[in-house]
């Protein structure tokens, strides 16, 4: 967050949501990957779908947690299951993936009923995603005791609708530029996605892993 410091979000809550989202968006993850996959399978439509699944679902998230930030970070037990959940969940995929590195028919998503519904798959994929809670809760936390963000009603719907756009944006970017690379140098994406996908999952899950001990060790230390 050192990147905020350096900028004054004075009466831009707008801006602060939409750059926050959208940085927090781009970086390669689960839901991006997905969304990549459903645009080389079933087009630009399906996969702006998916995105507003994923979207209300944020949204919920962050009308929620603007209200409850600092009661949240403050439940440690909570946050402890949040971070154990997220870690066997992300393993449990993992191990899925990898042990089908093998198999000649690599995972699609044709495989699963759900595609046919890419906004509930994007709701339901969301849904299960529950390290947004503690995340998002400390993004709240940092930008009202900085003042970057007032807490009045009207500056957190702006921030939110900001954050939500900035979600939008980042994951078409992500799905269209993943596109272009794989069509561009003729790459099919089912012959790499298992072993792919199952090493994503294990670096995703070892993050979480490295954070959970990092944590325990600050508070032993304070």
């Amino acid at each position: 967050m050192k990147w905020m410091d350096k900028y004054s979000f004075n009466n831009k809550s707008f801006v602060l949501g939409f750059i926050i989202s959208l940085i927090g968006s781009l970086p390669l993850g689960y839901l991006n990957v997905i969304g990549l996959q459903i645009l080389l399978e079933q087009g630009g439509l399906a996969v702006i779908s998916f995105i507003l699944g994923i979207i209300v679902v944020e949204f919920f998230v962050l009308k929620t947690v603007s209200f409850g930030a600092k009661w949240l970070v403050e439940q440690k037990k909570l946050l402890l299951f949040i971070d154990i959940f997220t870690i066997l969940f992300l393993a449990s995929i993992s191990f899925y993936f990898m042990s089908n590195i093998n198999n000649e028919n690599s995972f699609s998503l044709s495989q699963l009923h759900l595609a046919q519904y890419p906004f509930i798959l994007g709701v339901l994929l969301n849904g299960l995603n529950a390290i947004q809670w503690p995340y998002w809760s400390g993004i709240y936390i940092y930008i009202f005791r900085t003042k970057k963000l007032k807490t009045t009603k009207k500056a957190n719907y702006i921030f939110i609708i900001g954050a939500l756009i900035g979600t939008g944006i980042g994951m078409l970017i992500f799905a269209y530029a993943g596109q272009y690379i794989l069509v561009e140098n003729n790459i099919e994406m089912t012959h790499y996605l298992n072993p792919a996908l199952g090493m994503l999952f294990f670096i995703l899950a070892s993050i979480q892993i490295a954070n959970l001990f990092l944590n325990k060790n600050k508070m032993e230390t304070i």
